[in-house]
């Protein structure tokens, strides 16, 4: 006769133990119908399985793994309490296109940032040192933008409620669900035009799972409705940079983003956060992007990072055991979010500690979708072609290997930089590239996005090869800054391309997001320095263009306090174009500063605001921080200005 195993029914339901409160045990129990969650109870325990015996060769294993460790503890150990130079020729190596090992460390000066009188901080050496020392540049940097004459961008969308207690708001997140019709055609739109570039869920098994809440809400997990809510979020933020003036759709986006905030406030996000509710953050913080540019989703990010580290997902699952499918989604929510941090940090001039990936959660693997399903029991393994995730995997691989490159670059006795550089390039062509076809959207977004971020992590390089040389603007080849401002005027208009290309709008509201500062920055560096030459026309058209989209268009979101420093640099290169060309009048009207009006003064106070040109190097060029900038400007009280060129 077999013997059932009863559930015992007569312990605390799961909401009430875990605030330890007393329980009815009804079902559902008072205190969950007066707060309106779903009540749930704890299943049946399941008999715990007896661990597998350890062998010699385990513990072989296990102790060879501590000796590395140790290895390792002792080498950063040595390095940090002055460890000779004969022991410090480890070079730098690129293991799998984004490994770094042991590299050597170059000294930096102690720096304090900058402190803003409105508070604001700003430790990136390239910004802080400029704003100590550039009066309108503070004022710029610290101006409204509603202030700066340019065109009003709608306000940006709060984001505290994650924070603070969203019940005093409202009581009931699922009031602020749409209809059941209007839930089916956001979720289409999420597929066709936000999960192809935020590819962090499995769409078979989410589906059933999205359609079961729009039908029955009161019987899903909060983490459930944290993700609907995020999908509703995006699919609005998608259809309103097709129609940034429209009311109703910037209501709706505020709408879903409270219903968002509210659902990980009853998913306990901070105290107990889950994959599914790190995909919705993921998700909920890149489209965030495009209504609001402030620090909020800076911060947000790194709160969600720690969240992810909290619950192990910066360990790969196979260290678990997990299945083949939620080793996916982990791998997929960690390198989206680990990913998309540097970008987020240059949008704001916050310097990210330089240090390895604290982590061994591999990448994402290259397939479908279709390839993956809840059953299997095998590991599944990278196709040689496109996939559903090889957009996303363009993005982490190329954001992976940009720190070994540049601390390559800096080390004369470690790897040669252009060998690695060439391996990333060609790694990248025949694993991804060379398998697009260009008449598919997200295919053809994938090789364009690939171009320009490999285009400016060139840039970087090349500008690091020169900078290690210890060339000036007296003594640098001015061939060589020549194609790098080639370099440089290509990916800005590359990317301006990929803005207007009909057949990439459906991803315009995340192209967008993506303001090249170190590209920009360069070229107004190069045409200060250098205000004639073979290309500077290509490179005025190139500013200007971009410019133009971003202070002009109405569907181009606000780039942000860190554009207002870019107007001013613009405003400097032209005065220095018209110093060195007096017979271009055109560049003399007024007119051709409407976009840049000025606060009554500031316009006298740029005379005697002069650059010391012959002073200006490669070092404040640094990326992705754009380090050493001020340390190589000399600004303020000179009383001529000296041109090159």
């Amino acid at each position: 006769m077999d013997h059932v195993r009863r559930y015992n029914v007569e312990r605390s339901c799961l909401r009430c133990h875990e605030r330890k409160v007393r329980c009815d045990k009804g079902t559902p129990c008072n205190k969950c119908m007066r707060l309106r969650v779903p009540c749930d109870y704890p299943g049946p325990k399941r008999v715990k399985r007896r661990p597998p015996k350890t062998t010699v060769t385990d513990v072989m294993a296990r102790l060879e793994q501590l000796e590395q460790s140790m290895s390792i503890m002792t080498g950063s150990s040595n390095s940090c309490t002055g460890q000779s130079a004969g022991d410090d020729t480890v070079s730098t190596a690129y293991s799998d296109f984004g490994s770094p090992l042991h590299v050597r460390s170059t000294d930096v000066l102690p720096r304090h940032g900058f402190l803003g009188k409105d508070g604001s901080y700003i430790d990136e050496p390239l910004m802080s040192r400029v704003l100590e020392k550039v009066s309108e540049l503070q004022s710029a940097i610290g101006t409204p933008a509603s202030d700066t004459g340019a065109p009003k961008k709608p306000p940006p969308l709060k984001v505290d409620g994650i924070l603070t207690n969203p019940l005093q708001l409202q009581s009931d997140f699922r009031a602020l669900y749409p209809d059941r019709w209007r839930e089916t055609t956001l979720w289409e739109t999420f597929l066709s035009r936000v999960d192809p570039v935020i590819k962090v869920i499995h769409v078979p098994t989410t589906r059933p799972r999205v359609f079961s809440a729009i039908n029955r809400p009161d019987a899903c997990r909060p983490d459930i409705h944290c993700l609907l809510f995020a999908i509703f979020f995006a699919a609005i933020t998608a259809l309103v940079s097709d129609d940034p003036g429209n009311e109703t759709l910037r209501s709706d986006l505020r709408r879903y983003q409270k219903g968002l905030e509210l659902a990980m406030y009853y998913s306990s996000f901070l105290d107990a956060p889950t994959v599914t509710s790190l995909q919705a953050m993921a998700i909920y913080l890149t489209c965030l992007r495009y209504t609001n540019s402030g620090r909020s989703g800076f911060t947000l990010r790194g709160l969600t990072i720690r969240a992810a580290q909290s619950i192990g997902l910066h360990r790969d699952g196979k260290n678990f055991r997990l299945s083949p499918l939620e080793c996916e989604l982990r791998r997929r929510v960690w390198w989206n979010l680990y990913s998309t941090d540097a970008r987020m940090a240059e949008d704001h001039g916050i310097t990210l500690a330089e240090q390895e990936f604290d982590g061994d959660t591999h990448l994402p693997s290259n397939v479908d979708d279709r390839d993956l399903d809840e059953g299997i029991t095998e590991y599944v393994h990278s196709q040689p072609r496109w996939t559903e995730m090889s957009f996303s995997l363009i993005i982490a691989e190329i954001n992976r290997m940009c720190l070994p490159i540049a601390r390559a670059s800096n080390s004369p006795d470690g790897a040669d930089p252009e060998i690695l550089f060439r391996q990333v390039k060609e790694h990248l062509y025949e694993k991804y590239l060379q398998h697009a076809d260009m008449d598919i959207p997200i295919q053809r977004q994938g090789v364009h996005c690939a171009r320009v971020l490999i285009s400016k992590a060139e840039v970087h390089m090349r500008q690091k090869l020169l900078q290690a040389q210890g060339v000036t603007s007296s003594t640098v080849d001015p061939k060589a800054t020549e194609e790098l401002l080639v370099m440089a005027c290509d990916a800005v208009e590359l990317g301006l391309d990929m803005y207007e290309d009909d057949l990439l709008r459906g991803f315009r509201w995340l192209t967008s997001t993506y303001t090249q500062f170190h590209l920009l920055t360069y070229i107004l560096w190069h045409l200060c320095v250098y205000p004639s030459g073979p290309h500077v026309e290509q490179a005025w058209h190139s500013v200007n263009r971009h410019f133009d989209l971003s202070e002009r268009d109405p569907a181009w979101p606000d780039p942000g306090p860190k554009w207002r420093m870019l107007v001013q640099l613009r405003l400097k290169a032209r005065r220095i174009r018209q110093a060195s060309s007096p017979g271009r009048s055109e560049s003399l009207t007024l007119s051709e500063f409407s976009s840049v009006p000025f606060e009554e003064g500031v316009l006298q106070s740029l005379e005697p605001t002069l650059l010391d040109i012959d002073h200006w190097d490669l070092n404040w060029l640094d990326y992705p921080d754009w380090n050493h900038l001020a340390q190589s400007i000399t600004i303020m009280g000179q009383e001529g200005m000296h041109v090159a060129g």
